[in-house]
Formats: C-alpha cells, sequence, structure tokens
C-alpha cells in the first residue's frame, strides 16, 4: 500500500509551480510562465556551443562567414527581443539543417548553403531562426516540459501514487502528447513571426517557400519518398508549411530594400566553392581508410567498421556496435611516456602497464585504462604516437566489456598510423561546389556531362531548384560538384 503525500510534500510542489517566472513574451505579447532566465539561457547556449564544436565545427572560410553574418545582423535588428546578442555561424554539417541557441547563437549548415538559391532564402532561414530566439521557444519547452512534471507529480501524490510512478508518467505523457504538438505550434510560430522580419527588413517572404520545396525534393531524394507527418512530429508537413507560408506571403506587403548580393548570380558566385562533404583538410575518410593531408598522416580501421570523422575526434565502431577505436590530438610534444602520465593525470584515469614500443619508426607508448567514449564506457588500451612534434591518442576497447580481444585489436589499428608521402599528399582530391554557365538549349544532363559534375541529374536539379529536363539559357548558372586535387594549406572552404 502506498503512503499518501503529506500536506508539506504538496505544499512545496504547489510553491515550486507558482514560482515560476510570468513574463510578457516579446515576440507574441503574450503572458507566460517561464522556468528559464536570461542566465540560464547563456549556461544553456555555452554548453550546446562546446558540443557544436566538438562535433562539428564551424567554418574557416571568413569571407562566407562575414557574408551569413552581415545577412542575419540586418535581420535581427527588427528582432522584438532585443535582450540577446544575435550571432551566425556556418556549421560544418553535410546535413541540410539550421537551428538557434536560446540566447541568440544561430547556425546554418553548409549543406544547407548548397540548397540555397538566393540571397532572399537564406535571409527567410536565418530570419526563422531568429524568430525562434526572439519567442523564447527555448525557454517555453523547458517550462513546458518541467510544469507537465510536476503537475503530473503532483496528481499523483495527491491519489496516492509514489513518486517514481510518477516520473515513469511524466515520459510518457510530456514526451509524447504534450511536447509533439507544442514543437508543432512553434514552428508555425517562427514561420510567421520570420516572415514579419523579412518583410520589415525589406527582403522578399516568398523564398521561404522556395527553400521549404527544395528541402522537401531533397527529402524526397534521399528516401525516394517525403515521410509523413505523424502526430509525434515536432515540426509541420513539408506541405503544410510551403502552403501556409505561400498564402501569408501573398497578403504581405513589402518593399525590396535590403540586399548585399546585388544579382542571383553575385549570391551563388559567393558559394562558389564550398566543400560537397567535410572538407579535406580536416581529415579524409574512404572506406575504413582515414588520411589527414594537413597533419600528414593516414590510419586504416578494419573492413566494416563506420567511421565518423568528427570535428574534435575520429571515431570507429565495428559492425557489430560492441568495439570502438577513437582517434584524438592528444598534445604537442615528441615524448609518448610523458603524454600518458600527462593524459592519465588530466583525465583522473589509473594507467596499467605503460610501455614504450615502436609503430614503425616512430615512438610511441601503449597501456591499459577504463575511458569513456562518445558511445559510453569503455576497457581500453590505449596507444600514444609521435608525429611531426605532436602526440596521437588511439584508444581501443569493448564497450561494456573486458579487454577480451581488444589488445589484439588495439595493436592492429595502431599500426596501421603511418606519415604521408609527398606522392601520396599530392593524389589527395576533394570535392567541391562550382558554379558554371549553361549553353543555350542544354539540359541538366547535359552540363553535367560537359563539366565532369558528380552529383546525378536528380541531385543537381533539386540544388538548383529547377526541373529535370528542363532547357538552359544561354549563360545560366548551374551549381556543380566537381572533384579537384587537394592543395595543402587551402583551408576548409576555398
Amino acid at each position: 500500500m502506498r503512503r499518501p503525500a503529506t500536506p508539506v510534500a504538496l505544499a512545496a510542489l504547489a510553491l515550486a509551480i507558482l514560482a515560476c517566472e510570468t513574463t510578457v513574451n516579446p515576440a507574441t505579447g503574450r503572458r507566460e510562465v517561464l522556468l528559464m532566465g536570461g542566465e540560464e539561457e547563456r549556461q544553456a547556449e555555452a554548453q550546446a556551443q562546446q558540443q557544436i564544436q566538438q562535433q562539428f565545427g564551424t567554418a574557416h572560410d571568413e569571407v562566407l562567414a562575414e557574408y551569413v553574418r552581415s545577412v542575419g545582423e540586418a535581420l535581427a535588428a527588427h528582432s522584438p527581443r532585443q535582450d540577446v546578442t544575435y550571432r551566425f555561424w556556418v556549421v560544418e554539417m553535410d546535413d541540410p539543417n539550421a537551428f538557434a541557441l536560446p540566447a541568440g547563437g544561430i547556425y546554418v549548415s553548409r549543406g544547407l548553403l548548397l540548397l540555397m538559391n538566393s540571397e532572399a532564402e537564406l535571409a527567410n532561414v536565418l530570419a526563422h531562426e531568429i524568430a525562434h530566439v526572439a519567442a523564447r521557444h527555448a525557454a517555453q519547452r523547458h517550462a513546458h516540459q518541467a510544469t507537465f512534471g510536476l503537475a503530473t507529480l503532483l496528481g499523483n501524490l495527491a491519489s496516492g501514487s509514489s513518486a517514481e510512478d510518477a516520473g515513469s508518467q511524466r515520459e510518457s505523457i510530456g514526451g509524447v502528447s504534450g511536447i509533439a504538438a507544442y514543437g508543432r505550434n512553434q514552428e508555425r510560430e517562427a514561420d510567421r513571426i520570420g516572415q514579419d522580419l523579412v518583410v520589415a527588413a525589406g527582403v522578399d517572404p516568398t523564398a521561404m517557400s522556395s527553400i521549404l520545396r527544395s528541402l522537401q525534393s531533397e527529402r524526397r531524394r534521399l528516401k525516394g519518398y517525403v515521410p509523413p507527418n505523424s502526430y509525434f512530429s515536432t515540426h509541420p508537413t513539408d506541405i503544410e508549411r510551403i502552403a501556409e507560408n505561400a498564402t501569408r506571403a501573398q497578403m504581405r506587403r513589402w518593399t525590396p530594400r535590403f540586399a548585399i548580393a546585388k544579382s542571383q548570380a553575385d549570391f551563388l558566385r559567393r558559394l562558389d566553392g564550398i566543400p560537397v562533404g567535410r572538407p579535406a583538410a580536416e581529415g579524409i575518410v574512404e572506406d575504413s581508410r582515414f588520411t589527414h593531408p594537413e597533419l600528414g598522416f593516414s590510419l586504416r580501421f578494419p573492413a566494416g567498421w563506420k567511421v565518423e570523422n568528427a570535428n574534435a575526434y575520429v571515431m570507429a565502431t565495428s559492425p557489430e556496435s560492441d568495439a570502438i577505436a577513437l582517434l584524438t590530438l592528444d598534445s604537442e610534444g615528441g615524448d609518448p611516456l610523458e603524454a600518458a602520465r600527462r593524459y592519465a593525470s588530466r583525465e583522473g584515469l589509473r594507467m596499467r602497464s605503460v610501455t614504450p614500443v615502436k609503430i614503425g619508426a616512430l615512438d610511441a607508448a601503449r597501456g591499459l585504462a577504463a575511458v569513456q567514449t562518445p558511445r559510453g564506457p569503455a576497457d581500453a588500451e590505449i596507444t600514444f604516437i609521435a608525429w611531426d612534434g605532436r602526440i596521437y591518442r588511439i584508444a581501443t576497447g569493448r564497450l561494456l566489456g573486458g579487454l577480451r580481444g581488444a589488445e589484439g585489436l588495439s595493436r592492429a589499428i595502431s599500426r596501421t598510423f603511418r606519415p604521408l608521402g609527398t606522392d601520396e599528399r599530392a593524389e589527395l582530391t576533394e570535392l567541391r561546389l562550382r558554379i558554371v554557365e549553361a549553353r543555350e538549349g542544354e539540359t541538366l544532363e547535359d552540363v553535367s556531362r560537359r563539366t565532369g559534375n558528380e552529383w546525378d541529374v536528380h541531385r543537381t536539379a533539386t540544388v538548383n531548384g529547377l526541373v529535370m529536363g528542363a532547357r538552359l539559357a544561354e549563360g545560366q548558372l548551374v551549381k556543380v560538384a566537381l572533384r579537384e586535387p587537394y592543395r595543402i594549406g587551402q583551408g576548409s572552404i576555398r
């Protein structure tokens, strides 16, 4: 038999709910209950920025970054919320995406830039993300989750249920029926407020519908169909959003007042040279081999392993997901034994059986430890390799298992670490976006054959916002993906 809730417990929970901050939303004028104040928003943003930088990183091309910042800042000047500093970055993410952090940090992915065909499309996307910040949507979701949970817990305590039971119910109710619908409403609100911002700035509001159509086409290309919306989706369907944005834009009167790119051609030429896929300057993954042209080394993982090249590490996992290998740049220096000692001290680890070894002609050290990886804890063998004034760390182990088989696996992987020869570096290539001119009457297939475009005709049509089979005009600009020699030291974008 469960104990009934005490008056003290009920009063404490009631006070917790009533203590929430009540404020007027700057974007909507509505009075809202929020649990996340400005300082909490800044703390959440700082933590998220650290994770984004570690996982993806931001583009090093200052010309492109400054262009995106300039467009974003012109729109942010019209935001109804001005108690935050709006900042804009291009994130090194292949997926077409854009997102906002609660205190004004806004990111647009390299993959989304590839799909854009006008400055107005870029402006509408940035305005949508500014709207999320202006309407304090992150704080709303935080308050919704927390107050929903408190109310559920209060109700269950009053009926005699345990806190543990209430917690499990909160997961199902708050995580499904409440928050799913709430997220869809936020997206619609951000679309509406974003259009207000572009109209105020003097930008064409119909461009939101065109970039949404390109996203819909890209989804269809990748999946073979457009996924139907479900009750649990956090966004309205593409068709809904395209229709709603198009209808609203047609009803808005606007005057062209803002433009950095003087024409569509000017905009497209600003994208010329963007890497298609992760920049080669940050490492190249081919099958199970990882090559870093700037740092000048190569490492091969076992055949069949999935290799992820993140900004701060390279992670490979076995097909069964029971083993992992993690490559990181440990430190500057040339003493692997000293690097092992510093690493153990820095991470609070007990390194066992640390011994000097050779990896080919390179000095190295090897030891055993339990480490934390992006996939969870692992008992690992760790190898420290000195090359060209730096120490590289390779940790290989079994997830949630012992060292059985890990030591042999570790040695097999670490032995493949080797410096790149001059000829190997000269042979490295990467795929980049290039802007080419069509000839009168050509189709996209004609342009692709003539230029060596590596995209298929479907993707070429999608990124250009064109219909397959359309005849092109003389001089019409077309985005294509061309494989080019990699030039050492050219950076992550150009």
